[in-house]
Parts: C-alpha cells; structure tokens; sequence
C-alpha cells in the first residue's frame, strides 16, 4: 500500500516537473519573440564547424583598424560575423585589439579592384579596398569556398584567397551622392540602364545610404547586382504613382501570347496542345468561369479561373505542375520563357518611410518586383518607419510575379501596421498589408527568413500573402504567416517558426508541415473565405503548437455548406500526423466545428465540404492527458483516426 502511495505521489510529481518545463519552454520562447529578429531554432546550416589550424573559430575575435574608413571596417567585420554564423553557429566578438587568434580587417588597397584573404601563424588577414568595398569579397569568399565544403573548413597557414573584380558598374559613376539626402534615384536607374545595356554587375558603395523620393520611376535590373551592406531611404511621404515599383528584376525575354493557339485543355492533359520556342511559365485563363467567390467582410462575385503551369519546348506539362482546372474555353494564354542562367541580387538594407494616405484599399507597391525566373535574391534587409495614425496597405516589399524557380534566402522583412477600413460587405475590415508576396509563381523558395517586429504581435498584419502558385515553401523561417489565399498546389513548411497568423491555406495538393512551431489559434486555419477547402493531403511530422486562447482544435474550417466558392470544397483527404506535441491541457480535437447546423446525416446541405477519407496519428503528446478525437461534430465526420 506504502509503494502504491509513494508511486502515485512520484507519477504526480513527473506530471508537474513536465507541465512546469513546458510552461519555461514557452515562456521562454515568447521572451525571444519579443525581440524581434529571432531565428528559428530549426535551421539546418551547411556546416558543422569553421576552424583555423584545426582551432574552432570559437577562439578567436574579428579585429578592426580605428581610423577615418570605420564605417567600411564595421560592416566588414559585421558581415564576416554573420557569414560565420550563418554557415556554423558560432558567433564571434569584434574588438579593437587582441593578442593572437584573430580576423584582421583592414584596406590597403585604396584604389584597387582586388579582395584577398590569407592565413599566417594562425591568424586570418582580410583585404580589400574603399573602391569594391570588403563586405563583397567576405560575402563572395564564403559562398564560392566555405559553404561548399564537407562539414567542416579549415583555414590552415599559407592558404589564400583573391578575387579581382571587373565588369561592374557604380551607381557613383552616373551622380549618385550617397549621403541619404540627395536624391539618387536617378543615378540608380541610369546604372542599371547602363548595366543592362552592357552586360555588366551593379555594385553599390557599401558605406552609402541612397535616398529615394516619390518620382513616378523604376529601375529595371537585368544583371546581378550587390548591394552589400549599402543603406537604402525609400521615401512614401510624397509619391507621385503608388502602382510604381523601385525595382523591377525584369527577365531577358518578353511574354509571348499564345492564346490563339490554345484554345481548351482539361485538368488531366499533359500537353496544352502546341509548341513553344523555349521552356516557359504558362498563364491560362478563362474569364468565363468565376473561382474562389469570397465570402465574408471582403466578400466578391469571384475571380476569372487562372492556372498556372512549367511547360517545354514541345507543349508539354511538367509532372510538378499539373493543371487544377478543366479549361474549356481558354480566353488568355501567355507564355513566359524561363531564363536558364542564375541572376543574383545580394545584400541592401532597405528603409521605408511609412505613406500616411488615408486608411482605403489604395496599395503602394515601392518595393522590387521579381519578374525574372531563375532568380536569387539573397540577405536583403527591410524594415519600415513613421508608421502613423493613418496609412494605406502595402502589395508587397519583395513581390514574385509570373515566373519560376525564384529563391529568398537569409533575408529579413518588417510586418506592416494594422488599418482598418470599410470592406465590400460594408462593414469594418482590417487590411491586408504586406511586405512578402507571390502570384502566378512556381517553385518559390523562402529559405532563412525571418521578421523586424515579433512575430507574435496581432498588431501588424501577417507579413505574407500569395495567389495561383504551385510548389512553395518556407524552410528555415521565422516569420508571423505562411498564407494561399487564391489557391496554393503544394505548401511545404520546414524547419520554421510562425507567429500569430500562423499557416493559412487555401488549394491542392500535398500540405507538408515539418519540423515547425506555430503560435496561433490553430495549426492550420483552411481560410473560411475561401470554403476551408484543400483537395489533396495534408502531412504533419515533428511539430509544436502553442494555442492562443482557449480553442481546443488544431486544425480550423469554417464552411456553412450554403455558398459557391466555384469549386466543389474539401477537407484533407488524407491526413498523416506523426509527431505533434500540442500546449495544452485537456482534450484536444483535430478540427473544429466546421459547420455547427450540420448536426446529423440528415442535414442537406446545398454545397457540401467533402469529408476526410483517412486520418492516420502517431505520437501525439499535450500537457495532460494525451486525448485527441476529430471533431465535436460527429455527424460531419464519419472516420476515426488510426495509429
């Protein structure tokens, strides 16, 4: 009787050791939230450690030469810092001076265009130049020798490292001033212009800050382009057009319509019925049939069924992008040819002035456009400023745009104040405002991202939103949402953290959560203005869910089954969890109430969601009592969940 006490008081006391570590673990969590800037823990880097004379660079300190270049010095050392921790997870000091084991930055080559780095006894000398900067070559070196190599770098006596640039431009050589008052928008667009024309790199100058005003003008990028650790002032206090982007990242051939050479296709073809010049992003549409009819504060009469496809020299559709729709009028078809060599945009840290325009669905655009496929835009930096009372929504800071294979990685984005409006229903609606956007897109990338603001703060609206793309991802992302609203074919979240919006999807496909942490009222909200649909699977492996408030589902879908939405509506067909720990006591229910009239099987419902085929669970843990069922209503949900 004693042992089966002393037993019970031991099962109790593990039951709070647990509980009061995990409430830590979330305290915690929400404490670095806060900051801003954080990082998800999930990141899987490159390498395992970077050494010097097989010494871990944990060691060693980045030393900088005090003189009239400081500025250059401090966001070389800054750079080298983050290229280090990027690539291992070790970050180091920077310091005026130190004895031994160190990174010594300094510029003795004023007017040269060569960048060299070498190693002796033991320390590591880095030299470039007031002309190239040295930012650029740190960045050049880890990306072309470090990253590549088999888990670990060595730097070991004797080795060296230069590299001479050429073929570049400045935006200096054409006026620009750099003083973050002159206005050098100008200046910029000439270079590119220039550059363009010429087939030649843009640098910037990595102690400038560019001042941009309001002109009704674009600069249209063509050739890769370092922006290094150049500062960027774009003013929206006075714009002449806000539909003007700054940048356009444009590709090297124009669109072609071929629309009087495809005339129907259905949803199962594997070839839209004629040829190509050249591989090519297809747009179809057919303005006679409506989809995605919204519901709700913003509610519409539809949008003209699109789709978007990859298709070959022969017409044929690539098995990664298959039709959604039966297309039997085909009113629009253009081809974008997809450009085959890599261009790269590196670096900038972008500044926005806040528009104080009142509070109305009036978007500002001002940002960079990717219309280019095969793309990289690589540690851009963006945050936002005088954000006042009033303010009209943003489309997007970076914004994808008919094309394919584009990546972001390790860059940084500011989520948008919140303001509110009158919506198409004629009541109150809080505006969707962006800095990250995409449509008509495949194959898009956001590798190691992350946010200005805490993702967790509802009072900046979630820094995403996408329309009719196929095959995007987040990996390695700390940002406040992941969101499809006009349908998304396969959604991959990897290795990620998000905030309060959490992951909201609208589409078809495979839905791939893995390795990832979401804060918000559920896991995954299947938008409710959309029908709560997703035709295709939905797969969750090794992931955490921390609730806001007192909801006690995971997985939210709110469908009155009485609206066209142009499309028949479903829930997961399939759905496989594996590995998903839920912050929360009690029971837990794997969806919501989705539909509260739809309370037996007699229930007609006018547009009926179709229903799980199977629901297969592994490994699922809360604080207390480990309990999961599908639903409170039962009627909508005759499967049962399996192990």
């Amino acid at each position: 009787m004693i042992m089966r006490i002393i037993s019970f008081i031991m099962s109790l006391f593990t039951i709070f050791t647990v509980t009061v570590s995990q409430f830590n673990i979330k305290s915690e969590l929400k404490k670095e939230l806060s900051k801003g800037n954080y990082e998800s823990p999930y990141i899987v880097r490159p390498l395992d450690n970077i050494t010097v004379n097989d010494v871990s660079v944990d060691d060693y300190s980045i030393i900088i030469s005090d003189s009239e270049k400081n500025d250059l010095f401090i966001n070389a050392a800054e750079t080298l810092r983050n290229e280090i921790y990027d690539s291992c997870g070790i970050s180091i000091s920077v310091e005026q001076k130190a004895d031994n084991k160190t990174f010594v930055i300094n510029s003795e080559f004023n007017e040269s265009d060569i960048f060299t780095l070498k190693v002796e006894n033991g320390n590591v000398y880095i030299t470039g130049s007031d002309k190239i900067g040295i930012s650029r070559g740190i960045s050049d070196f880890f990306d072309e020798v470090v990253i590549k190599s088999n888990k670990k770098f060595n730097f070991s006596d004797g080795f060296k490292y230069s590299k001479t640039y050429s073929d570049y431009i400045t935006y200096e050589y054409f006026g620009a001033v750099g003083d973050g008052i002159a206005d050098d928008f100008d200046a910029i667009i000439k270079a590119h212009d220039y550059a363009n024309a010429n087939g030649m790199s843009v640098f910037a100058d990595e102690t400038a800050t560019y001042y941009i005003g309001g002109a009704n003008k674009t600069a249209f990028i063509m050739t890769d382009t370092d922006w290094s650790t150049a500062r960027f002032k774009i003013d929206d206090t006075n714009v002449e057009n806000r539909s003007s982007w700054i940048f356009n990242i444009a590709p090297a051939k124009r669109s072609v319509n071929i629309s009087d050479r495809v005339s129907s296709v259905k949803s199962d073809a594997v070839n839209i019925g004629t040829s190509l010049d050249e591989r090519s992003l297809v747009v179809l549409t057919d303005s006679n049939v409506k989809r995605y009819i919204r519901k709700g504060a913003n509610q519409n009469s539809g949008s003209n069924q699109t789709d978007v496809i990859l298709v070959d020299e022969n017409g044929n559709i690539s098995s990664d992008t298959p039709l959604i729709w039966d297309f039997d009028s085909v009113t629009s078809a253009v081809a974008y040819p997809v450009d085959t060599e890599t261009l790269t945009v590196k670096g900038g840290r972008f500044t926005t002035v806040a528009n104080c325009a009142p509070s109305e669905y009036n978007y500002y655009s001002r940002g960079i456009l990717v219309r280019r496929s095969n793309t990289v835009i690589d540690g851009l930096y963006h945050d936002i400023i005088n954000e006042g009372k009033t303010g009209a929504p943003y489309s997007a800071f970076v914004s994808l745009s008919c094309c394919a294979d584009v990546t972001v990685k390790d860059c940084t984005f500011t989520g948008h104040k919140k303001y509110s409006t009158i919506g198409s229903a004629g009541t109150s609606v809080t505006m969707g405002t962006y800095d990250i956007g995409a449509a008509t897109v495949v194959n898009a990338k956001f590798i190691n991202c992350n946010q200005t603001n805490d993702i967790t703060d509802n009072a900046y609206w979630g820094i995403a939103g996408t329309n009719y793309c196929k095959n995007l991802v987040y990996d390695g992302c700390a940002l406040s949402r992941f969101d499809a609203h006009q349908g998304v074919y396969n959604a991959t979240v990897i290795n990620s953290v998000l905030g309060h919006h959490g992951i909201k999807l609208i589409g078809n496909g495979t839905a791939h959560i893995e390795n990832t942490t979401v804060l918000s009222d559920s896991f995954i909200d299947f938008r409710s203005d959309y029908g709560s649909t997703w035709n295709g699977d939905l797969i969750i492996r090794n992931c955490r869910f921390y609730p806001n408030g007192i909801s006690n589902h995971i997985i939210k879908a709110v469908n009155s089954e009485d609206h066209n939405f142009g499309y028949t509506c479903y829930l997961p067909n399939n759905i496989f969890i594996e590995g998903l720990y839920v912050h929360r006591i009690g029971k837990s229910y794997l969806f919501n109430n989705v539909n509260p009239k739809h309370k037996s099987d007699s229930y007609e419902a006018e547009f009926p969601i179709v229903p799980p085929n199977e629901i297969t669970v592994k490994d699922f843990g809360s604080l207390f009592f480990n309990e999961l069922s599908v639903s409170k209503n039962k009627s909508m949900f005759s499967v049962e969940i399996s192990s």
